[in-house]
């Protein structure tokens, strides 16, 4: 199916698909849809520019604008998307979590359905094998604001990507990224350059081929390399062509975008709908005349003719529709009353004559219908917007799920939603912790006391530089026998933490548990070694508690929208959950095991309540009863509810209610329709800055007539006013 068969399908279009191309400063769209044979791309937006993150979702939003201007009015805005992006956003085949939360932003903000990504410079490949029926072999060139993202593709083969921070030359920064493919040699002879600034592509190009590239050492090329230019919509192109050959397997795409020498088959529509005639031509006969005949010999076959309205067109009529109007009026007076066809007239037959004057009268009854019309049949749809006057009151209300209604005593029916949720969420650890091994020797204990002396096992030994040390084994010293000649005895001992600070020298002397450094001493007879120690990243309480309560946070607000689709229209959601239970929670560490990352599964059993919304209306309207501001009122759609859940108590769910109330100033509508009824829109909106707090007012009448004929209808009943707050 073709662009021009889509167009003429209207009851049963193709499906349509969003291609969305975001860089690191630029953001662009496109429409297509999969044909029999090829993509088939029905607009492209120009490129947007962005820096933050919310301006990342206005610049997507004005694109998407942008590019949905060229379909017509009746067909339906795609929401799929298939999104190219930079190497830079991808890590092992998947999108990195920091530009993943992009995607996801952009997706619930503007009401997009992702259906999958592609990396631009391989989309880009692709585009070029499908158009030049072989495997491209270049080297593609993203210019950012910030860095250059350089990729070597051989044979249709990704040899790499790598990314080059800007500096003032261009040729410099080229020569330090292909510079890293060394096992690419000799490069491809053949540049492909694109942004979305199109004003930087010809410099570089330009740069590009005028560099020496035969005087660098590090970077050889077979030929002289060759630069050329991808357009920007041309990006557009190759990610709507890499979706559709996922989607639809297909291998070529069109675009439908009009040229010089075409005209897309979406603007020749539109053309076709402007200059399509208001009626067709109708012979003599079919209009009622008779020709060549005297009406009078008709008799009673001939009826009173009544002149038939056209069809009311569905769309807002344009100037030219309006001047095609007055051409055919003026048109068919013309030939009436100019003086040629008069005297024509005049030398016809009598049955002629006859053919005119009727003809005078149906122009004449097409005058009065048309002023009929414009008189009768128009109507306008006024909405004032006014500044009100605020109020809350905060009330404890008890919502009964047996049905009870008792409005003094502030009890409202409403039933009770259970709804059950589970989810999964990871997030990096912020914990660490010291491990290691501990440090160990051999030291020769003393003992200058006449007596021996038995040491347990696991008995204290602290250095001279207070580091403490334990004996592996118990140790057996006898007295000294001699002055000068103590007992001696050697015995094994390990460190008490670990660490290489324990690592201690020949020769360093300990003090043995509570005995007097003087009379008992231990000697380290050789080097201490093995103690050591790292700092790891391990899991902290904080990590388990902070993770736990951002995933119960997301599964509470799954379940509020689980439990609002099932409210009745006749109900309120009170969007303050009554109870959350953790029915299950499993997290993959524990607190202190090493980890980078940590994950938890969680699931919850939530309760919520739907309220009967015209009995917390009438509650709600005896609490404001008296607080109405002298010349202003209480609509019923103006009054709002903030809900804050405090207990259950007795089979009832106990909440606190801020009721807001936005007081509206009373007017007489009939007034002020009798008053601005004929009136220009200008006119009306005067009078209407009378009415207390006027902001401002949006007036919209159809059909809209031009010039003086744009008034406000004559017929009251034609009018409609709505005030509402600001």
């Amino acid at each position: 199916m073709n662009l021009k068969d889509f167009l003429a399908d209207r009851d049963n279009p193709p499906e349509l698909y969003w291609s969305l191309v975001i860089e690191e400063d630029w953001v662009q769209a496109g429409i297509w849809y999969i044909g029999e044979s090829a993509a088939e791309v029905v607009s492209v937006s120009p490129g947007a520019a962005w820096e933050s993150d919310d301006e990342l979702v206005g610049a997507t939003d004005a694109a998407l604008s942008s590019a949905v201007q060229m379909l017509p009015e009746n067909y339906k805005e795609p929401d799929k998307t298939v999104f190219g992006v930079c190497s830079s956003w991808v890590k092992e085949g998947e999108i990195a979590e920091e530009y993943l939360a992009k995607i996801k932003k952009l997706c619930t903000e503007l009401s997009l359905t992702p259906v999958g990504f592609v990396v631009l410079p391989e989309a880009i490949a692709h585009l070029y094998k499908s158009e030049e029926g072989a495997p491209m072999s270049s080297i593609v060139l993203g210019l950012g604001r910030e860095s250059l993202e350089i990729s070597v593709f051989k044979m249709g083969n990704l040899v790499g990507t790598t990314q080059v921070s800007r500096s003032v030359s261009l040729i410099d920064d080229m020569t330090e990224g292909l510079s890293r493919f060394e096992g690419a040699v000799p490069l491809p002879s053949r540049f492909i350059v694109y942004n979305g600034k199109e004003g930087e592509l010809e410099e570089a190009k330009q740069s590009l081929i005028q560099a020496s590239w035969d005087n660098m050492e590090k970077i050889k090329f077979l030929h002289t390399p060759k630069a050329e230019i991808l357009s920007p919509d041309r990006k557009v192109l190759s990610v709507s062509l890499a979706g559709a050959a996922e989607i639809g397997n297909v291998s070529q795409v069109r675009s439908m975008e009009s040229t010089p020498e075409e005209v897309s088959p979406i603007q020749e529509e539109k053309e076709r709908i402007d200059n399509e005639p208001l009626t067709k031509e109708s012979s003599a006969e079919e209009l009622g005349f008779s020709v060549g005949e005297d009406v009078s010999s008709l008799g009673s076959e001939v009826q009173n003719v009544i002149p038939v309205m056209p069809e009311p067109i569905s769309h807002p009529m344009s100037s030219n529709y309006i001047q095609k109007t007055k051409d055919v009026l003026h048109s068919f007076s013309s030939k009436i009353f100019s003086p040629k066809s008069f005297n024509n007239q005049i030398s016809q037959p009598k049955s002629e004559g006859n053919g005119i004057w009727i003809a005078l009268g149906v122009f004449v009854l097409a005058l009065v219908a048309a002023g009929i019309f414009w008189w009768f049949f128009p109507k306008a749809k006024i909405t004032v917007f006014v500044t009100p006057k605020r109020f809350e009151q905060t009330v404890q209300v008890s919502f009964s799920p047996n049905g009870t209604f008792d409005i003094g005593s502030g009890i409202i029916p409403a039933q009770v939603i259970t709804d059950q949720v589970s989810g999964d969420k990871t997030k990096a650890t912020s914990g660490t912790k010291l491990i290691g091994n501990k440090a160990a020797g051999s030291v020769q204990i003393a003992n200058g006391n006449g007596s021996p002396i038995n040491l347990a096992s696991g008995t204290v030994l602290i250095s001279s530089g207070g580091l403490r040390f334990v004996t592996d084994s118990e140790a057996s010293i006898s007295g000294q026998l001699l002055p000068g000649s103590p007992g001696t005895a050697n015995v094994n001992v390990t460190a008490g933490d670990i660490g290489s600070q324990y690592n201690l020298a020949k020769g360093e002397v300990f003090s043995v548990g509570n005995y007097s450094r003087s009379l008992v001493a231990a000697t380290s007879t050789a080097d201490f070694s093995g103690g050591s120690s790292q700092e790891i990243a391990a899991v902290s309480t904080d990590d388990q508690t902070s993770l736990e309560n951002d995933l119960k946070n997301e599964l509470s607000q799954n379940a509020i929208n689980d439990i609002t689709g099932k409210v009745a229209p006749d109900q309120i959601f009170v969007n303050s959950l009554a109870t959350t239970n953790i029915t299950n929670q499993a997290f993959d560490h524990k607190i202190g095991d090493q980890a980078d990352s940590l994950k938890l599964s969680l699931s919850l059993t939530t309760t919520g309540i739907a309220a009967d919304k015209s009995k917390l209306l009438q509650y709600a309207q005896s609490v404001l009863k008296g607080k109405s501001p002298p010349g202003y009122n209480l609509p019923g759609d103006q009054v709002d509810y903030k809900f804050t859940f405090v207990s259950q108590q007795g089979g009832n769910y106990v909440y606190s209610v801020t009721i807001g109330a936005n007081f509206l100033p009373q007017v007489d509508n009939n007034l002020i329709i009798n008053n601005i009824s004929g009136k220009t829109v200008t006119v009306a909106k005067n009078y209407l800055n009378s009415i207390p707090g006027f902001d401002h007012a949006n007036v919209s009448i159809n059909p809209h007539f031009p010039g003086p004929f744009g008034t406000l209808p004559r017929v009251s009943k034609n009018i409609s006013i709505d005030i509402t707050s600001e």
